[in-house]
Order: C-alpha cells, then structure tokens, then sequence
C-alpha cells in the first residue's frame, strides 16, 4: 500500500485506531480484523501511539471502489480545469487594463 508523500507527514490528517475505525464505519474490533490480516494500509507509529494517514485511508477505500476511483478522477480534472479558467481569465482581466 503506497503511503502518502505529497505533503509533510507531520500537516497530513492523523487517525487513531477509534477515529480510524469510526471514519470507516467499521468498529475496533472490525478495524483490528482487517490489520491482522494486512488488508489496511500500514499505520505508523509516533511516540509509541498508533495513527493512520487519513489520506492513506482514503486511497484504501478507492482502491476497492472502481467506481468512486472514477468519481474522484473527475473531480480532480474538474478541478484542475477550474483553476486553469481562473488562471485565464484573470490574465485577460489583467492585459486588457
């Protein structure tokens, strides 16, 4: 399972195993189920307590839903298209003043 990267580990969202679990429906015991058997993405460790990357968790569930996979690509494209219109028009705005 990839871990996140893109940004710092100490700014990305933190879950421990009670907000993990909540965050996927799923209670403790469930959540500690799917540990054991190395179907969640690997925890990592700080001063001795146990946390999830929410972004870890997030591409956990994506990759076992194709169709959110495709959902959230769109999303992303959209996004992105947004971002390049603002960039545009804002430029025009500017060169015709």
């Amino acid at each position: 399972m990839k871990q996140a990267t893109q940004q710092s580990i100490l700014d990305q969202r933190k879950l421990n195993i009670a907000e993990a679990a909540a965050a996927l429906s799923m209670s403790r015991t469930t959540l500690n189920k799917h540990r054991a058997a190395g179907q969640l993405p690997q925890s990592i460790s700080i001063a001795g307590r146990e946390f999830w990357l929410a972004a870890d968790l997030e591409r956990w569930i994506l990759d076992q839903n194709p169709h959110l996979q495709r959902r959230e690509t769109l999303r992303q494209q959209a996004a992105v298209a947004v971002a390049k219109q603002q960039i545009f028009i804002r430029k025009n705005h500017l060169s015709a003043m």
